[in-house]
């Protein structure tokens, strides 16, 4: 076996590996499928007991697989949004600002040593090059997510980085508020443009959360409660939604019900 060879085994091995590790928070998530492709998506939320009324810190998790049900492989991810949150439930007052310019082109240590004050999440995405249908170069990165801004408004940085085979990028994810429904935060990225024309997008997790002090007082960057009547202590309620828009096709959507329990 030649040297080339063995080392896309070893990365195909290896990033196997973290698809498994994935897959466990994948396992209970939903999934949807249409044209050929197939997409899981889970979401959960810590702690899973909150206030009916005000809000509390938290942190969510978010994880994603793409798959080809026909063998071959699933057409390019171009565009990916992600819906989670209470209304009211994101604060970044006081937060530093990770300007994206000091991520790029760097190992996971210098991502953390130019923002580190920035920070507000990690996890892991695999990632692919298929060069060789047969055997594709697998990248299994480390994930950093960095508090940033893009024209004015909120934005996570999400910084992916590979020692083998050598890969970095960011993955730039606008952020807005929303007013209406079930959700209060969504989070777009346009994959493609990120990722190129080669290296596809498999699957990912991502884990939000930050507490840290401004003028003395504690904050957190998500925020949640559990708005129930009275007389009910849970209920399943839509926590979060993931939408994958595929290029040329399809759009496929998966939501997800959780139950929400009340601390009393």
């Amino acid at each position: 076996m030649s040297f080339s060879r063995a080392r896309r085994l070893a990365a195909l091995t290896s990033g196997l590996a973290l698809v498994g590790a994935l897959a466990v928070g994948l396992a209970f998530g939903e999934q949807s499928g249409r044209d050929g492709v197939k997409v899981r998506f889970n979401a959960m939320i810590t702690p899973n007991r909150l206030p009916r009324q005000g809000l509390a810190p938290v942190s969510v998790s978010l994880s994603g697989a793409v798959r080809s049900t026909t063998g071959g492989n699933p057409p390019f991810l171009g565009r990916m949004t992600l819906a989670f949150g209470a209304r009211g439930g994101l604060d970044v007052r006081g937060l530093p600002i990770c300007p994206r310019a000091r991520l790029r082109n760097a190992t996971h240590r210098q991502a953390l040593t130019r923002c580190r004050g920035a920070l507000v999440g990690h996890g892991a995405i695999v990632a692919e090059v298929p060069l060789d249908p047969e055997m594709p170069l697998v990248a299994q990165a480390r994930v950093l997510a960095f508090n940033g801004r893009a024209a004015g408004r909120p934005a996570v940085w999400v910084h992916a980085y590979s020692s083998s085979p050598p890969v970095s990028f960011v993955l730039p994810f606008t952020l807005r508020r929303l007013r209406h429904g079930a959700y209060g935060v969504l989070l777009e990225a346009r994959v493609a443009r990120t990722l190129g024309r080669w290296l596809r997008l498999r699957s990912f997790q991502i884990t939000l959360g930050r507490r840290y002090r401004r003028h003395g007082r504690l904050h957190s960057y998500l925020n949640a409660h559990c708005p129930l009547p009275p007389r009910f202590h849970s209920l399943s309620v839509p926590l979060a939604r993931a939408t994958f828009h595929f290029n040329p096709a399809p759009t496929l959507s998966t939501p997800i019900l959780r139950s929400c329990r009340t601390l009393d």
